[in-house]
């Protein structure tokens, strides 16, 4: 993982709506931290302070409140109805000897071979939960497909390359990212827009010929 990125934070005074609403005009983001048998502590930060976060998908940060900074993981981040900004962040304060379940992004890198051969890439599972410290947690899982051939899948099991101490929890028979032949989507999508018609759609309609003749 990457040096944890630091963030100053005031604590807010006043709670309710309309306090959080005048912490957004002025450029910061209202939010909570807690954890530890310790009680939570309302605080707002600059948004543009956060930005590297959400640039690179760090999890942990270095959180100073009232001059004492404290590792805190990024436990939830709120946006706005249309996605474009940023309304609330929930901070859970952790130990860096502590072990703790995290979603952590997955990205692929490479062309695979069977989509220059004409197959479709599915990418099945966008992040694993993994279990790490605060400082083994990697920012992000890559797993390159460049190798990966029409019909071939990548599941947990196959995924490697993380830093030692960090175990994945998502079952590990589950698919991550495969290459499908084009003909079998072709008759998914068919079949989903009323392609070939099933079985027992085939009999009703036969029956209802023969029984408008009579």
């Amino acid at each position: 993982m990457s040096a944890d990125i630091k963030i100053d934070a005031q604590r807010r005074t006043k709670s309710g709506s309309t306090e959080c609403r005048r912490l957004r005009r002025q450029g910061r983001i209202p939010a909570n931290v807690f954890g530890h048998k310790q009680a939570a502590v309302p605080i707002s930060i600059d948004r543009e302070a956060f930005r590297p976060v959400l640039l690179t998908g760090h999890k942990v940060i270095d959180l100073t409140i009232d001059g004492a900074s404290e590792k805190a993981l990024v436990r939830e981040v709120q946006w706005d109805t249309f996605g474009a900004g940023v309304q609330h962040i929930d901070f859970q304060r952790v130990d860096v000897t502590e072990r703790m379940s995290v979603d952590v992004p997955v990205v692929l890198r490479g062309t695979a071979r069977g989509v220059v051969e004409g197959g479709i890439l599915n990418h099945h599972l966008h992040s694993l939960r993994v279990e790490a410290t605060a400082v083994t947690l990697p920012d992000l899982i890559e797993i390159r497909v460049n190798d990966l051939g029409i019909g071939q899948s990548i599941h947990v099991s196959d995924v490697t390359g993380l830093p030692e101490g960090v175990t994945i929890e998502t079952p590990a028979e589950l698919v991550v990212v495969q290459v499908a032949a084009a003909v079998e989507m072709a008759e998914i999508a068919g079949a989903e827009e009323g392609g070939p018609l099933q079985p027992e759609l085939v009999g009703r309609k036969a029956a209802e010929a023969e029984g408008g003749e009579n």
